[in-house]
């Protein structure tokens, strides 16, 4: 296996022949499926390109090949996208930062082994953000991303609202890349978050920027602990880092404390000793860094994510987040990690007229899925709701760190405006059909 993963690294451990040989013990499409999931196409279909008389790197290569395609393309319009969205940054006084993929390739030598799928943009608020995605949506043509619709969390403590508003590119508009907009900060698992918020500086000057390479790398190893799985593209960004000149390994340390990365971290270092050979001076610079041990978290596998592997880190985590505030609260927060994680969760539209389900918290451990109407009214069982009445709001009610959000509790759930425009508020994944009735009387709440 780490032959096979040698081939998606910067400084391989292993030769292209040895990587060769593991794709014909494994089989192309299974070494494939692996290859793919590392996110460094770009990179192996090159090294492979001068092999393609062997017949299993050929197969290797048709299976990469059109996704490789597709990210060669979005490099070579990567530019113009990101002046697209300065100018509409700038246009509406909008502050953003470029971050995540967007922020780790400029610390690559070739720039252009650096896949990425999205355009990843953090702004400080929700204000920002929906002044941004509108004007991508309205502008540009941008639409909601029915695989990963708008989220909320918010901290009471801090009196932070922050989330995510996930937006394709229209339909046939090749050179226009999907954008990823997340503002107020970055969220950890279950119940976490990054502290954005607290240590970064955005510049005075509205338009796009970029994130400092600390804050983009932190921001990534966090990404990995999501899905609870190391790719190869993490370990090239944290090899990338440790050839800089200048990196303030406090500053990362200090983001992977506060949010309990370290432990997952030691996973990534773990992977990119696998698959890298480093040079002294790259060793050096990891020793600064520091690697923990890894605590309760179960290791992610190599070759591919395990959603049993992180239902367990997720759950471990939320219990060592939550430890601080006493055993009985830890182990709540545990519980409700595990039973939210246990097994993918994905939209549908309950028709059980009984069906209901209000909101009952709005905190760091809920994830407050926002879906329009339009596309939950497309959802089977959704389809000819709205020719129902709507349900009866009995209370309205404005966020008060934040105006622009108001919730509407039904009898039936809760709506969630956002800058007037309505969404169906969800945790579970499940809309009540009744929340999908037509215009919602608003008679008995104000």
């Amino acid at each position: 296996m780490r032959e096979l993963l040698s081939l998606c690294s910067l400084q391989p451990r292993h030769t292209v022949e040895q990587s060769i040989a593991a794709v014909q013990f494994l089989g192309p499409d299974e070494a494939a499926d692996i290859l793919g999931r590392q996110r460094c196409r770009s990179l192996v279909v090159s090294r492979l390109a001068p092999y393609r008389n062997h017949a299993a790197v050929e197969r290797v290569l048709a299976l990469l090949e059109p996704r490789a395609a597709r990210i060669r393309h979005m490099h070579a319009v990567l530019e113009d996208n990101l002046a697209r969205v300065d100018a509409l940054a700038a246009k509406h006084g909008v502050t953003v930062l470029a971050f995540k993929g967007l922020g780790a390739r400029e610390a690559y030598a070739e720039p252009r082994f650096r896949d990425f799928g999205d355009l990843d943009l953090y702004v400080a608020d929700r204000a920002q953000a929906a002044l941004l995605a509108g004007a991508l949506r309205e502008e540009d043509g941008y639409t909601v991303n029915p695989g990963e619709v708008p989220w909320l969390k918010y901290d009471a403590r801090a009196r932070l609202l922050y989330g995510q508003i996930n937006l394709l590119a229209p339909a046939g508009a090749d050179d226009l890349i999907n954008v990823d907009v997340h503002f107020g900060d970055y969220s950890v698992r279950h119940s976490s978050r990054l502290g954005l918020d607290r240590s970064l500086s955005f510049p005075d000057a509205a338009g796009l920027h970029t994130m400092d390479i600390e804050h983009t790398l932190a921001s990534g190893v966090n990404n990995a602990a999501g899905d609870h799985f190391v790719t190869v593209k993490d370990t090239n960004d944290l090899l990338c880092a440790l050839s800089l000149e200048r990196f303030d390994w406090t500053v990362f340390r200090g983001l992977l404390e506060g949010a309990g990365l370290t432990r997952f971290f030691g996973f990534v270092v773990e992977k990119l000793r696998a698959c890298s050979i480093l040079t002294p001076r790259q060793e050096e610079a990891l020793t600064t860094a520091g690697v923990p041990a890894h605590g309760l978290e179960p290791a992610p596998r190599l070759d591919r994510p395990d959603w049993g592997r992180r239902c367990w880190a997720t759950t471990a985590h939320a219990f060592a987040a939550a430890r601080p505030r006493g055993l009985g609260p830890a182990v709540r927060t545990a519980v409700d990690a595990y039973r939210y994680y246990r097994e993918p969760l994905r939209l549908a539209v309950d028709t059980d007229p009984a069906a209901a389900e209000p909101l009952e918290r709005f905190d760091m451990a809920t994830c407050v899925r926002l879906v329009p109407l339009g596309l939950a009214r497309e959802l089977p069982g959704g389809r000819h709701l709205d020719a129902r009445p709507g349900p009866h709001v009995l209370r309205r009610t404005a966020l008060r760190t934040d105006r622009g959000v108001v919730r509407r509790d039904t009898e039936a759930g809760t709506f969630i405006d956002l800058d007037g425009e309505p969404f169906v508020a969800t945790v579970s994944y499940r809309i009540p059909g009744a929340m999908l009735g037509g215009a919602p009387d608003d008679r008995r709440g104000d």
